[in-house]
């Protein structure tokens, strides 16, 4: 398949795209045969978020960055509460609510990259946005 540079391999939002090279990642570090098996989808969630960014003339900006940097960051955390929620299933119902938590974080980060990139359509918009006292968390760092 040649990767053409006027069509999209994927459908879902700029936010969404990132997300989901975020979550690749850390399965290709995470899993067993990760890179293999992630690599080839990566390429084309790679090739849409650089065809939106063209097409938006988003700017890469400290704001930006530090989205994108904490949006890894959650997804990560998300990841590392599944993993323990199985191993300590003595404290499944924890790790559960600090997962929730961290996906109203992670959807604040989505809704301000919708933001930035101009995808404000209210179906995309995230609502599940709450963080039910997540200590050390204002949520004003994502607007």
């Amino acid at each position: 398949m040649t990767m053409d540079s006027k069509s999209r391999k994927c459908l879902p939002t700029l936010p969404d795209l990132i997300d989901e090279m975020t979550i690749n990642q850390i399965k290709q570090v995470l899993l067993k045969g990760g890179i293999d098996s992630f690599g080839l989808r990566m390429q084309d969630l790679m090739h849409d978020v650089d065809m939106l960014l063209k097409e938006h003339q988003i700017e890469m900006t400290a704001d930006l960055v530090g989205s994108l940097i904490a949006l890894a960051q959650a997804n990560l955390h998300i990841w590392i509460n599944k993993d323990l929620m199985q191993e300590r299933p003595e404290q499944y119902t924890e790790y559960l609510e600090e997962a929730h938590k961290l996906n109203g974080i992670r959807n604040r980060i989505k809704n301000h990259l919708l933001e930035l990139s101009g995808e404000t359509s209210e179906a995309a918009i995230r609502t599940n946005v709450e963080l039910d006292g997540l200590p050390d968390w204002s949520g004003t760092d994502t607007k």
